[in-house]
């Protein structure tokens, strides 16, 4: 997903912006940097009845009823690591006002200080030596002025003007999505529409040839498994099982894989800056930050957040919100009847779906959120999938209701100075989606099960098999 910005913070991050060099790597900062425990007393003690470390807790979308027992019962909730993580625990922040809160400051919540997208760092004999790097060193996890300055480079491909004339372009190719299936009556919709809309959508925008789009397709869907494959290692290693080394042919082709998208990034992004066009990648590999150009690092980082973020809500949406019309006949209905409900219709499956379920911030001073108290240097995790059903803020937060007047307040696109930058790109494919389905597939209903990798940073849909009649 595109995603945030952030105002000074500390003494030695100011340091670190204002002397951004080629040997700046943000992560090697981000590895000396010291997790603490908690330090006070815990408020709200509740004994858990699952864990958000389990990946399977996440394969049948959000597990709403466990968000719904945090929320009443430990609404700033810490949560254990795994057995075998070296990094102490963190806080799960599933009220609205409170992840909005930590979202609105930043002076005192950092994405930079230990980074703003990893619950835990991990053990360094678990760190893929390219992977672990880049899933740090991007624009997400900069705090004040250098994240300001990445930000402002991205600007001109976000505003109005430009996405309405990248709009034509996306109505033409929705319009040939859907031409392609209606012949065949029925198809999983996540293959043959939901990833293939936004990788054309973002390879607009970045530059990228026609020839070369579909690999980002196959590496949006390796990566949303690696967590998995890694997770399962660990998990076998908390168990006690000395053979937890994973299968050598997983392994030569999970290094393949990692190897070609970044050499394949290298080679754009270098290519771009010897010659620059108009486009986002060109913007990226030729900025400067202080007159100096972006580290390799950066480089990588900022190619990994392209693949990875850059679609990912947009695709997820894309498919959740068919699942939720199927399941919600009454709403369906009332949208057929009235396709100006259609930004509001957006709006709530946004909220319900909330395709990014969790980011990071790490206190720098002592604090208090929700009445508990927290020391500096201690993990929050901002529960977006738990937030945006928040009944002091949502009536009846899990109906999903396309008449709630107040569902554009959801947080699925961030808020304050990290709101998503890529927004109004989402916005306007759903848009242009949903008009264009729905009036061609209206009869569409579900043709099976779902199926969604096991992931609890994003709700990844696999496979969304639905059936239909063209309307003639």
């Amino acid at each position: 997903m595109l995603m945030v910005v952030f105002t000074e913070v500390m003494v030695a991050v100011e340091a670190a912006a204002n002397n951004m060099s080629k040997s700046f790597v943000l992560s090697d900062e981000i590895l000396d940097h010291k997790i603490n425990d908690l330090q006070f007393e815990k408020k709200y003690s509740h004994n858990a009845s699952c864990s958000l470390n389990d990946l399977e807790l996440f394969t049948n979308g959000h597990p709403i009823d466990f968000y719904r027992e945090l929320r009443e019962n430990a609404p700033v909730f810490y949560h254990d690591p795994m057995p075998t993580d070296p990094e102490p625990g963190f806080w799960v922040l599933s009220k609205y006002e409170d992840v909005k809160y930590v979202s609105m400051n930043p002076k005192i919540f950092s994405s930079q200080y230990a980074s703003g997208n990893l619950l835990t760092l991990g053990t360094e004999e678990n760190r893929h030596p390219k992977l672990f790097k880049s899933t740090i060193d991007h624009m997400l996890n900069l705090d004040g002025e250098m994240h300001l300055n990445l930000r402002k480079e991205h600007m001109p491909f976000f505003k109005p003007g430009y996405v309405e004339e990248l709009n034509k372009k996306v109505s033409i190719k929705v319009t040939e999505l859907l031409d392609n299936i209606a012949p065949m009556g029925e198809c999983n919709l996540v293959k043959e529409v939901s990833q293939q809309l936004p990788i054309f959508t973002l390879s607009e925008i970045l530059g990228i040839p026609d020839s070369d789009r579909q690999k980002l397709v196959s590496w949006m869907e390796f990566l949303e498994l690696a967590q998995y494959f890694t997770y399962e290692m660990i998990k076998e290693q908390n168990e006690g099982k000395t053979d937890s080394t994973p299968d050598p042919a997983m392994v030569d082709m999970f290094n393949s894989m990692i190897d070609e998208m970044f050499d394949y990034g290298r080679f754009i992004l270098n290519s771009k800056r010897k010659n620059p066009a108009n486009d986002l990648l060109s913007a990226i590999a030729n900025a400067r930050i202080k007159g100096e150009e972006l580290s390799q690092e950066f480089l990588d980082g900022s190619w990994l957040l392209i693949i990875f973020a850059g679609n990912d809500t947009t695709r997820n949406t894309l498919s959740g919100g068919i699942k939720l019309l199927h399941e919600n006949q009454n709403q369906k209905d009332l949208l057929l009847k009235d396709k100006g409900l259609l930004p509001n219709f957006i709006n709530e499956t946004v909220r319900c779906v909330s395709p990014v379920i969790h980011m990071r911030r790490t206190s720098l001073e002592e604090t208090e959120i929700n009445g508990q108290r927290i020391g500096p240097h201690e993990k929050i995790a901002l529960w977006y999938g738990a937030a945006n059903r928040d009944p002091d803020i949502f009536k009846n937060p899990d109906e999903f209701d396309i008449l709630r007047e107040n569902n554009d307040k959801h947080l699925a696109f961030g808020i304050g100075r990290h709101t998503c930058l890529g927004k109004p790109i989402a916005l306007m494919q759903l848009k242009e989606f949903y008009s264009q389905f729905l009036t061609k597939f209206k009869d569409f209903e579900m043709n099976g099960d779902w199926k969604v990798a096991p992931n609890n940073f994003v709700h990844a849909i696999q496979e969304m098999p639905i059936k239909f009649k063209v309307k003639k």
